[in-house]
């Protein structure tokens, strides 16, 4: 009798567990735990805070740049541009068509026309008009040949997209300009607002005849304009940034203060190898990290600090005083 209740017991004590286990079968008997509701939303949240953070960070060179900071070099990169002024041009190099002339000032004939050196291995420099560097276009013509043969701009046509066209005054000042489209024109259907006109961006039109000549009018009946940009000025390259002062190096850190310049986007850190002169770059440093690198210093090594500033120009190198 003892045997019969205790086996009861067991069985009613097994369907209790199975029941707890598995009530009714309305879920798996092995279901996983549901994760918390808001873990999900938690995680899409960091991530699309750490995108956001990457995407807010530019760079220039090895610096990251802000966005405030970003705004701020802009402007100074558009003062600069805006300084700019326009020059006198005193001679033209064109390299791929291995063509240099002397430039002789011209202006409006009587008819109407732009007026061209009488030599025709000189290039005229529309004079009324942009001078060369300045917003707009400024317009320099050659002739493509005379009565003897060729003339200064009777390779003209061979220029392709890309290639450069140097000026220069009489101060040695040089202007380089890329060329951006060739297109030629009906002597009567030129456009001559786009052609001598003003314009956002700092041109040239290099003018020659092409195309059949008519002997009725004495003339080609077709106006090549070869149109190109400019891309350099050897009066704006920038001078060096001022270097960083105040440079010191204990045993476990190189520290300076910062240069006062807006234009300065961060600081190099170079090692100099005493006895062999070797000298490389160990570290850098952005402009909104403090100015000092944190690293074990030796004797036998010499160290040195320099600015950058947005053009990439560098200063002299400030040697730390240990």
């Amino acid at each position: 009798m003892k045997q019969i209740f205790t086996m009861a017991t067991a069985l009613v004590l097994c369907a209790a567990l199975f029941f707890a286990m598995n009530p009714l079968a309305d879920s798996p008997a092995f279901e996983e735990p549901t994760p918390e509701k808001n873990s999900a939303p938690v995680q899409t949240k960091i991530e699309t805070v750490a995108k956001e953070k990457d995407e807010s960070i530019d760079k220039i060179a090895e610096f990251p740049v802000l966005p405030a900071q970003r705004k701020k070099l802009d402007a100074l990169q558009r003062q600069r541009q805006e300084s700019i002024k326009g020059m006198e041009p005193a001679r033209i190099e064109i390299p791929s068509i291995k063509a240099k002339a002397e430039i002789e000032a011209t202006g409006i004939l009587e008819n109407g026309e732009m007026g061209v050196p009488e030599d025709v291995d000189e290039v005229g420099w529309f004079e009324p008009g942009f001078k060369v560097g300045a917003k707009g276009h400024a317009v320099l013509a050659g002739h493509v040949d005379s009565l003897t043969g060729p003339a200064v701009f009777y390779d003209l046509k061979k220029m392709k997209i890309g290639e450069t066209v140097i000026l220069r005054d009489r101060d040695g000042r040089e202007m380089v300009f890329k060329v951006t489209e060739m297109v030629s024109y009906e002597t009567d259907e030129a456009p001559i607002e786009e052609i001598f006109g003003s314009s956002g961006k700092r041109m040239i039109n290099l003018i020659t005849c092409t195309g059949d000549f008519n002997r009725k009018i004495g003339s080609h009946e077709e106006r090549l304009v070869v149109s190109a940009e400019l891309v350099s000025d050897s009066a704006t390259k920038e001078k060096e940034p001022e270097p960083p002062t105040n440079v010191k190096a204990t045993s476990f850190n190189i520290s300076w203060h910062a240069v006062r310049n807006d234009a300065i986007i961060g600081y190099r850190i170079y090692e100099e190898d005493k006895k062999t002169g070797e000298i490389k770059k160990i570290d850098t440093v952005s402009l909104f990290d403090r100015k000092k690198v944190e690293l074990q210093t030796s004797p036998d090594k010499r160290y040195f600090v320099t600015s950058v500033d947005v053009d990439l120009n560098e200063s002299k190198k400030a040697q730390a005083k240990q």
